[in-house]
């Protein structure tokens, strides 16, 4: 066993799937002081801003980190073997670092085969043993944490069957989303839509309602056409459809782990496509005259005279600048706060390897996070990086669709109605200048992007982006809109906060100050806050102690009665749940 404190995120996109999350296993038996180990891999330009992030354990204890291996000894079941006989715990870090959990021994699993979870799921019935299930720990709330027991299903991963007559995928639940995409491509298929991040299992994808953009696209839990799960209850392992069960199918594709444990999903897919992708900057103004058409190659322009149009090609709006130029506002400006301190940390060299994601994440870091003047700068120097990178591009869907994250972060992301794909109305846009007025006028530090999306509705009942229910489909259901607003706090990486007290004052502040004020804005729009990213506490004096009471509110009684109605059948003894369900569906 080696003595370590924590080590990765670079090469995250090549790791084995159960190894994409830290899980860290430590023996208390034992006294030895913690050293830093660095994992390092390729520069996957998926996940380039996790290079910087490094975390550490800081105990008098043996810690095992669990990161990823190529090696085929010492086997699975061999090393269940050591971690028995050497009484070991295990801690999850959630891939954000926002949230860990520390398990006792014999209380996290990882089977191999669907018997094997099966009978894990009935000895833990029997037994009132919690059993939470947990996917890629991609959450940035730790929505899938529980001490007090958990199973990951990273080894039940196959692609059960593709289906081109009936344009279905059939996988075990384990499977990441990249996977499966990898599987989908020599068939020319693809999945309808992502999440920002590919390496999600499958079960946790559609389990929170992960959604991509587009209009007229749904939240990931509506490709789901079938599902089992294996339930701690009488009723065992349960085959579901639309079709079997209505709205308990409904509620279990988008269960947030409640409802049983989902250990096979059938997905609708479609077509393998490309997507024109156009970058630009625009300056917002009350001016329509100024609002920028979305072109791409083939669209018809007038010369603004009257006269001839003309058909613009990729020519006319690829990027104008180099690489060196669109980085340039970036790389000045780290060098110039790294000059203010006498820093001589990062040469020339380094600097000019980094992307954009780890410059940003280090500009931020070189100066008071929290200081809205620094902040400013860095949002300055990021416009002046996109407005040369603009231009168009050219990319299969599945390569657009994911992007970079960045470094590790807080994110609070919430989901309104806004009218129909015909009528949208103006409550997207209004909500965005009313939170943009809140910022300025508070002098919040708002670090770049405040992220905005669209999709069309679910018909899911938990969805943030539920239609609500439906007898018969309606246009207004059919053609619903709803849009998805992000807002982000970047974390310094410890390179730059060795004693952690920088992140702990971003975090307060991000819950205290920018949370609030983005729940205050929402209030007349109806807002949802996405699963993965509700932060909710049963501490009166804590900034997110209303919170679980206004979701019950927004869903309402109907809907919470039918989710725990559901849980009373397929998890009487409630060995599921989890902190967030706890506090929202059975308050104390």
């Amino acid at each position: 066993m080696m003595s370590s404190a924590v080590a990765a995120r670079k090469a995250a996109t090549r790791l084995p799937f159960s190894k994409q999350w830290l899980s860290i296993r430590h023996s208390s038996a034992r006294a030895a002081s913690a050293s830093l180990t660095t994992v390092e891999g390729d520069d996957s330009h998926m996940h380039n801003g996790w290079a910087a992030s490094l975390l550490a354990i800081a105990a008098a204890t043996t810690v095992t980190t669990v990161i990823g291996t190529t090696t085929a000894t010492p086997t699975l079941a061999e090393a269940r073997e050591d971690i028995e006989e050497e009484e070991e715990s295990t801690r999850i870090l959630n891939w954000s670092g926002t949230h860990h959990v520390d398990l006792a021994p014999g209380t996290y699993h990882e089977p191999e085969t669907q018997s094997e979870l099966e009978a894990l799921v009935a000895d833990a019935y029997r037994k009132g043993q919690h059993i939470r299930p947990v996917g890629s720990a991609l959450s940035p709330n730790g929505l899938a944490f529980d001490s007090r027991g958990m199973v990951c299903l990273s080894n039940l991963d196959k692609i059960v069957e593709i289906n081109k007559d009936e344009m279905t995928v059939t996988v075990q639940a384990g499977a990441r989303v990249s996977q499966v995409l990898d599987a989908l491509r020599p068939h020319g298929l693809t999945l309808p839509n992502l999440a920002s991040i590919a390496e999600q299992q499958i079960g946790g994808f559609v389990s929170v309602g992960a959604h991509g953009t587009g209009a007229l696209i749904p939240p990931c839990d509506e490709f789901v056409t079938a599902l089992t799960i294996v339930t701690p209850s009488e009723n065992g392992v349960v085959k579901m459809t639309e079709a079997t069960h209505g709205q308990l199918f409904r509620l279990a594709r988008l269960g947030l782990g409640g409802l049983g444990i989902l250990s096979e999903v059938t997905l609708k897919v479609i077509p393998a496509h490309r997507l024109v992708e156009q970058t630009s900057v625009v300056v917002v103004t009350n001016d329509d005259e100024n609002d920028l058409p979305l072109l791409g190659p083939g669209t018809e322009v007038s010369d603004g005279k009257g006269g001839k149009k003309k058909i613009v090609t990729a020519e006319d709006i690829k990027p104008k600048f180099s690489t060196d130029e669109q980085f340039k506002p970036l790389r000045d400006l780290l060098r110039k706060l790294l000059a203010n301190k006498n820093d001589t940390s990062l040469d020339d060299d380094m600097i000019n390897g980094m992307g954009f994601g780890d410059l940003r994440d280090v500009i931020l870091a070189s100066g008071n996070m929290l200081d809205p003047d620094h902040v400013k700068r860095c949002n300055k120097a990021e416009h002046a990086f996109w407005a040369k990178a603009g231009g168009i591009d050219l990319a299969p869907s599945d390569q657009k669709l994911q992007f970079d994250c960045g470094g590790q972060q807080w994110v609070y992301e919430v989901c309104f109605p806004s009218g129909t794909y015909g009528m949208p109305g103006t409550a997207s846009i209004d909500f965005m200048e009313d939170l943009l007025k809140e910022i300025e006028s508070s002098g919040l530090p708002a670090p770049a992007p405040i992220e905005q999306r669209w999709s069309s509705g679910s018909t899911s009942p938990l969805s943030p982006a539920s239609v609500g229910p439906q007898v018969n489909e309606s246009y207004d259901s059919k053609n619903s809109l709803f849009s998805w607003v992000g807002v982000i706090m970047y974390l310094p990486s410890e390179d730059f906060d060795p004693t952690g007290y920088r992140r702990q004052f971003i975090t307060e502040f991000f819950k205290d100050k920018y949370c609030k004020l983005v729940r205050k804005v929402g209030e007349k729009y109806d807002i949802m806050c996405h699963w993965a990213k509700l932060e909710v506490s049963n501490d009166p004096n804590d900034s997110n102690a209303e919170v679980a009471a206004g979701v019950r509110k927004h869903f309402g009684p109907s809907v919470v009665a039918a989710f725990n109605s559901a849980r009373d059948k397929y998890d009487p003894k409630r060995i599921l749940s989890s902190s967030v369900i706890d506090q929202v569906f059975d308050p104390k």
